[in-house]
């Protein structure tokens, strides 16, 4: 059977990995399962090729930040492995600000602190979008 082709002859849709892609990933909560599936999609991505952008919202914030140098078992260490292979953590400056996240402490964790616009600006056009 030729490749892309289905047993009755349809043609299936051939998967071309080569092509990298851009995944992004909104994190709004700090649990831990939500924490480590955002950690693992991000870590995929990059694995993948894909350029990857997580941002954060509300409590993930705090949660992330914290974890920053932090211990490996953490629920957000795979979020920031990610980072350290090339993921770009970036946080809402509102929820920066609301969850009285230090400033020095976010900027040393996180690739950027932005506002609405930015986020709306990076994530224009995203296929790929994961909520977490």
């Amino acid at each position: 059977m030729a490749p892309g082709r289905a047993g009755d002859g349809r043609r299936r849709a051939a998967y071309d990995g080569a092509v990298p892609g851009r995944v992004v990933i909104f994190l709004s909560h700090a649990a831990p399962e939500d924490l480590r599936l955002a950690g693992a999609c991000a870590a995929t991505a990059v694995a993948l090729g894909d350029r990857v952008d997580a941002f954060l919202f509300g409590p993930a914030v705090p949660a992330v930040v914290a974890a920053h140098g932090g211990e490996p078992d953490d629920p957000a260490a795979l979020l920031l492995a990610a980072r350290r292979s090339g993921a770009r953590l970036v946080a809402c400056s509102a929820s920066v600000v609301a969850q009285r996240v230090d400033l020095a402490a976010a900027e040393a964790a996180l690739d950027a602190v932005v506002g609405w616009p930015t986020v709306l600006e990076w994530s224009r056009g995203v296929v790929d979008r994961f909520s977490f």
